[in-house]
């Protein structure tokens, strides 16, 4: 690289340059004629040394004043630069063509050792790259696993690496087969560089149906049929009828014919599917196969989450009353709700069914809802709730009344609420409920979408007319609003929860509550508020840990054969604040009954982060149970199913995928060319070197090294003078 200075140029941003000029030359001037007679006399050497140092102050002083800039343009040539990507993904170990021994790996680095391509790179400035899952600034992508192709990611990587120094060429060596990610040609619509392709394999098609995407609902209801759809491929020619099979594990669940949709050709299946029992399901769907080249592109696996087709709710009130009324109403009209009612009025009269006799028919409700009950008509079930609450993880809501204070005292039903009440009485009058606010984004108080909303829809609700008196809330409750403008200690909590082992209660000290359903009705409006309250209510009493709360779970549902397997989640308290410190284990059992197990750590920088890593795991099915607590309080047990898939969908698609490439190319500005003739794509890449122009600015007044120089000048006449007693 040969550097030529081709420009000087000089300028002066001082204001008064010409005032500037006169008044130095005219001081150089007086000092000239100063210092050719002196009183004394003195040497003509001193005289000579005296009048240089005034010279050197005053072109200072006249820099200082014009403030001069230089400007000096340089102009060079350079090589022009390209960033090399080559595939280094495991499709790359499959042969180059059908019949070649070589792999599609072994061509990319004969095509890059060959005398064409060595004679291109020797007039470039290059640089090599590895693509897989990610960029590996390496030839040979040593830290990558080679299990994903994700172009888009490594484009955009390499973008980001030479912001400030960017290629005028990539060259991208690959077989197309991207298996995750953005495409290459939606990256190189954000680039400028050009992306130069170059096909490694075989474009043959092969006789082959493949599985493509699947369509499906991630979560199901017991019951309800479903329905899943499949994007189905065909290349060649495939004559004859096809089946498309779901199942669950080895069991058949379902299956349907198809027919090939022909060469070149997609098309979509649909097959149906009626799940029976809740829980988390691991399925494959898979199409048969005849004489295809490929039969690890025929299925997939995926997991779906089934749940109840309805809860159980059972409703329980010592009269028929309004309270009653407007919560059976509402519920019953949700599709997703089964109402059970039991009405126990005074003196033996019963509507409905009988309270639940034996655990197991309690155990059955998902969610049991107790209206001002009078707590002596069913204190003999106590035991039954307790085991209901703790084992069975069922949830329970209490709306007190005046039939609840009476009953309260030395029961022990009353000691599974919240909120501890030993007065026999109620109180009356106007009272309203204030959200805490560390509880104000709880399913059962988020009534809005922020917390000036949610505490605006709570004042503006018709005020509750009567309170049960609570003593205390219990040390292992949670107070979810307070009474407004009440500071007593006893009367404080208006609304409280507790977690009684896996299970959960909600009690209410204060009514109606059907007026918040009742007289918006009047004026127009409707019963919103209510039914979000009723609902945030029960779907938190009857949803399992995994929550907006606290939450543990796979990364993925069905990892990937190869892929490192992981767990992530987060904790947070009943005011939805981040828990630190949280620490606990995930236990993973294969289908043979081994197991292994990993320590759950926080995730550094991520607020109530947690983690938990395996590495990469064999194919099949596992079952997994995570345990999180917290200074020796749990915060959460989590079980659930998840798979690691037998197919390597690196391999799973023979094919090179050329469009794809010629896709990127034609869209970025660049030139495709296949594996046996690259000159293409040699003869498109210009070789001229660049001329580059740069321009240096150097400022010659602005440095505090003038002032020295001024000082000093001035400084060593004056001691000369005053040596010499110059007048």
């Amino acid at each position: 690289m040969m550097i030529a200075v081709s420009q000087f140029d000089i300028q002066f941003l001082g204001s008064y340059l010409w005032l500037s000029v006169i008044l130095c030359l005219a001081l150089l001037g007086a000092s000239f004629l100063y210092y050719r007679t002196t009183t004394p006399p003195l040497p003509g050497w001193l005289k000579s040394v005296l009048f240089s140092l005034r010279i050197i102050a005053f072109i200072a002083l006249f820099l200082t004043l014009t403030q001069p800039i230089l400007t000096i343009v340089e102009t060079y040539e350079k090589n022009k630069s390209i960033g090399i990507v080559i595939d280094r993904s495991n499709s790359m170990n499959l042969p180059n063509s059908t019949n070649s021994r070589s792999s599609r790996k072994e061509m990319a680095d004969e095509l890059l050792d060959s005398e064409g391509f060595s004679d291109l790179l020797s007039n470039l400035d290059f640089e090599y790259y590895a693509l897989a899952e990610s960029l590996d600034v390496t030839k040979n992508g040593l830290n990558l696993s080679g299990n994903k192709s994700d172009f888009g990611r490594a484009i955009r990587k390499i973008d980001k690496l030479t912001s400030l120094n960017p290629y005028d060429y990539i060259l991208v060596m690959s077989d197309g087969r991207a298996t995750t990610g953005e495409s290459l040609a939606d990256a190189a619509l954000s680039i400028e560089a050009p992306i130069f392709t170059i096909a490694v394999g075989d474009s043959v098609k092969n006789n082959d149906i493949a599985l493509g995407e699947l369509l499906y609902n991630n979560v199901m209801y017991a019951g309800r049929k479903t329905e899943i759809k499949a994007s189905i491929s065909q290349h060649g020619d495939i004559s004859g009828d096809r089946r498309i099979i779901l199942r669950e594990g080895t069991r058949l669940i379902s299956q349907a014919t198809i027919s090939p949709p022909g060469d070149g050709k997609t098309f979509e299946a649909t097959i149906q599917y009626t799940p029976i029992q809740p829980g988390r399901k691991i399925l494959t769907l898979e199409v048969s196969h005849g004489e295809d080249a490929n039969t690890d592109n025929n299925r997939k696996t995926f997991s779906v989450r089934v749940l109840k087709s309805k809860m159980n709710v059972l409703l329980y009130s010592s009269s028929v009353n309004q309270e009653y009324a407007f919560l059976y109403r509402y519920l019953k009209s949700r599709e997703d709700y089964e109402v059970t009612t039991v009405i126990d009025a005074p003196g033996g009269a019963r509507l409905g069914e009988r309270f639940p006799n034996t655990p197991e028919k309690l155990n059955r409700f998902d969610a049991v809802v107790l209206i001002d009950p009078n707590l002596n008509r069913i204190k003999s079930h106590h035991e039954k709730f307790n085991s209901y609450l703790r084992e069975r993880g069922g949830g329970l809501f209490i709306l007190m009344g005046e039939e609840y204070a009476q009953s309260a005292a030395n029961n022990r039903l009353e000691q599974l609420s919240p909120l501890a009440v030993s007065f026999r009485h109620t109180e009356f009058g106007k009272f309203h409920l204030t959200p805490n606010p560390r509880m104000i984004f709880h399913p059962a108080v988020k009534l809005g979408d922020n917390r000036e909303e949610i505490t605006a829809i709570w004042q503006n609700q018709p005020p509750f007319t009567s309170m049960v008196r609570v003593d205390s809330l219990r040390s292992n409750g949670v107070a979810m609003g307070f009474i407004e403008g009440n500071r007593s200690r006893s009367q404080v909590c208006g609304m409280a929860l507790r977690r009684m082992g896996a299970g959960k209660v909600i009690a209410m000290a204060m009514t109606p509550m059907w007026n918040w359903a009742f007289y918006p009705l009047g004026v127009g409006g409707d019963a919103s508020d209510y039914q979000e309250f009723v609902s945030g209510v029960i779907r938190w009493l009857t949803v399992g840990d995994e929550s907006d709360r606290v939450n543990f779970k796979p990364t993925a549902e069905v990892f990937e054969s190869g892929e490192e397997v992981s767990f992530e989640g987060f904790a947070r308290d009943e005011g939805f604040r981040a828990i630190a410190g949280g620490t606990g284990e995930v236990v993973i059992v294969s289908a043979s009954g081994d197991s292994t197990t990993a320590n759950i750590l926080p995730r550094v920088g991520k607020e109530a982060g947690y983690y938990a890593e395996f590495g990469v795991m064999p194919p099949g099915e596992y079952s997994y149970r995570a345990d999180m607590s917290a200074e020796n309080v749990r915060l959460g047990r989590f079980d659930g199913k998840f798979a690691v898939d037998d197919i390597d969908r690196e391999t799973a698609l023979t094919q090179v995928d050329w469009n794809y490439l010629k896709n990127a190319s034609a869209l970025s500005g660049g030139v495709f060319a296949s594996y046996d003739n690259i000159q293409p794509v040699i003869d498109a890449i210009d070789i001229t070197k660049s001329k580059v122009t740069e321009t240096d600015e150097v400022r010659l007044w602005d440095h505090v090294i003038l002032l020295i120089i001024i000082l000093v000048a001035l400084s060593a006449e004056w001691f000369i003078r005053k040596n010499r007693q110059l007048l």
